[in-house]
């Protein structure tokens, strides 16, 4: 009687340690679990210069590219090359198409601003987000149909940082009024996107100038 009595104080003994080691792989399960889920992915476009692992060129850029990068705890960070590898894998394509269809569903809910001259033509249409998915709103066709009857065919557009697209119909000298102000908000920028001009048309998106060139 004795001896059991001695065995089941053992066993109660541990049990307390069981129950501890059970938490803890269950609580490391669950944040597993939480960091999975946070990688939103977001496709970014950062300068040239800025390092990430995982990157793809912009037809015609100098200056920027693409990055892959996911939606975190501290905000937007880039994917290592082996988180990506492990993320996704149908590689680039795969990637693309599940940041733009986040990127999609955020575009449906902005209201562009529309800046106008003093004869109430608009000189340019202006969207700014807290969002970091909507800079990637640009390589959507839902994007080119959003101002197409506004400025027609061929945007040109601009992304000094991170929460702002600026968007002028294919006139050279109406954006040139303002690219010192532009190429300035790009220098100020915590998070800059690119001092290039894009282009986008029916063939997709290229850049066709700096803004820092005369």
């Amino acid at each position: 009687m004795r001896f059991f009595i001695i065995i089941i104080l053992i066993i109660s003994s541990f049990s307390p340690e069981l129950s501890i080691a059970q938490r803890l792989q269950q609580d490391g399960i669950a944040k597993n679990d939480k960091s999975h889920k946070l990688k939103e992915p977001i496709l970014i476009i950062q300068p040239k210069n800025m390092r990430s692992e995982v990157i793809m060129m912009v037809p015609g850029a100098k200056k920027t590219v693409y990055s892959a990068g996911y939606l975190g705890e501290l905000g937007v960070t880039p994917f290592s090359a082996e988180e990506f590898r492990g993320e996704f894998r149908g590689g680039w394509r795969e990637f693309r198409e599940r940041a733009l269809l986040a990127t999609k569903s955020h575009l449906k809910s902005i209201k562009p601003i529309y800046v106008r001259d003093s004869l109430g033509k608009i000189e340019y249409a202006l969207i700014q987000s807290e969002n970091p998915s909507i800079i990637a709103a640009i390589k959507t066709s839902q994007f080119r149909d959003l101002f197409k009857d506004k400025f027609g065919d061929n945007l040109l557009v601009v992304m000094p940082n991170r929460s702002t697209i600026i968007i002028f119909s294919a006139d050279k000298n109406r954006l040139n009024a303002y690219k010192k102000t532009f190429y300035q908000m790009y220098l100020d920028s915590i998070y800059p996107v690119s001092r290039e001009v894009f282009l986008i048309n029916a063939e997709g998106l290229s850049v066709i100038g700096d803004l820092k060139s005369p």
